[in-house]
């Protein structure tokens, strides 16, 4: 089972089961942080669907800077982009979330792994902010990481999977 990345700062586990269905790559996936795992890893999963959602992550690479997060309590920052993104919202902050495109910040895959968790990337020239919480979003947590740290790695686990899925589109 691959892991990339470090899983005490931030980490990427996959795994593509020996029937895995040609293209649709079935498997195991999940994140590291702070030393634990993150996400339903033996649920299992399509990683071709992971792979797909990693792409739409990865176009905001770069571009999570935003000053209103930057020294917000991250249990205050994750509330907010919470609410604006996943939850009824009232006009002024559903328009203010679609005006600052908050929507870049989210940084977990919607697969079924990860059904039980949410996730937020804050990141500007001098840092990076992974925040995140499983159900019922009561205890947030905080990852400080070097800008680019956590797109780095998921640039890694997109080329990995990416090799596999060409080389299943291949044999079809």
């Amino acid at each position: 089972m691959p892991i990339v990345g470090y899983a005490t700062r931030f980490a990427v586990e996959y795994d593509l089961d020996q029937e895995h269905g040609g293209e649709w790559m079935l498997g195991r996936f999940c994140y590291w942080c702070n030393g634990r795992r993150l996400g339903d890893f033996e649920l299992g999963t399509s990683l071709r669907d992971v792979l797909f959602q990693l792409d739409e992550i990865a176009k905001f690479k770069g571009n999570r800077a935003n000053q209103r997060f930057g020294a917000m309590p991250s249990p205050a920052a994750f509330q907010l982009l919470d609410d604006a993104l996943f939850q009824a919202t009232d006009f002024v902050e559903a328009h203010l979330a679609e005006d600052e495109q908050w929507a870049r910040h989210k940084i977990i895959p919607s697969v079924d792994v990860f059904d039980r968790l949410k996730g937020f990337l804050i990141e500007d020239d001098h840092m990076a902010r992974f925040i995140f919480a499983e159900a019922p979003y009561t205890n947030v947590a905080e990852r400080l990481l070097k800008p680019g740290e956590l797109d780095a790695v998921l640039d890694d686990v997109r080329l990995k999977l990416n090799g596999i899925h060409e080389q299943e589109a291949g044999r079809q």
